[in-house]
């Protein structure tokens, strides 16, 4: 006599979906876009605050000829750019981190998002550090004493830099969806 137990036959055993498992809805999607917005601005605006108090400004000399920059004030007029830069990589990797885990549901809606959320912060903190960095030099300095000077605007010489605060942003959530994940 065998002592094998009778084994009720059930089928393939199915996982317990968890609560983020359900496809987006419309509405899931709308408050996605609505998140990544909202942060999207503060980080920019939080960019250009942070890229305006800590890039040294450069200053401009009056010369017959108009401003001009020494070569000192040309070292530091490249690193108005790499002031914007490291303040992009920053804010970049910490929105793309912070906003994938937020929303890690759907990571094909959530990257994209990210990445033109970023390219929004990126465009913002570069125009809103036009506005809060001083007037043209060339305005100041008109009708002034040679020798007079007058700081550079808060504006990069290397427009493409705008990209890196996108291009971190992406490297942020994919750090999350590839490294950091924990499923």
């Amino acid at each position: 006599m065998s002592s094998a137990h009778p084994v009720a036959e059930t089928g393939p055993v199915r996982p317990e979906p968890e609560a983020d498992d359900h496809p987006a809805t419309p509405r899931d999607v709308a408050v996605d876009v609505a998140v990544v917005l909202l942060w999207s601005l503060a980080a920019g605006v939080a960019g250009a605050l942070l890229w305006w108090w800590a890039t040294p400004l450069p200053q401009a000399t009056a010369t017959p000829d108009g401003p001009a920059l020494t070569a000192d004030e040309l070292a530091r007029q490249v690193a108005v750019d790499g002031w914007f830069a490291v303040v992009a990589v920053g804010l970049g990797l910490l929105s793309g981190l912070v906003l994938v885990a937020w929303r890690r549901r759907d990571p094909l809606l959530s990257v994209p998002l990210v990445v033109l959320g970023a390219a929004l912060a990126g465009q913002l903190a570069l125009r809103l550090g036009g506005v809060l960095g001083p007037a043209d030099p060339a305005t100041v300095l008109a009708g002034r004493a040679e020798g007079a000077q007058a700081p550079l605007q808060l504006a990069l010489q290397a427009p493409g830099l705008v990209w890196v605060w996108p291009a971190a942003a992406a490297l942020g959530a994919l750090l999350h969806l590839f490294v950091l994940r924990r499923d």
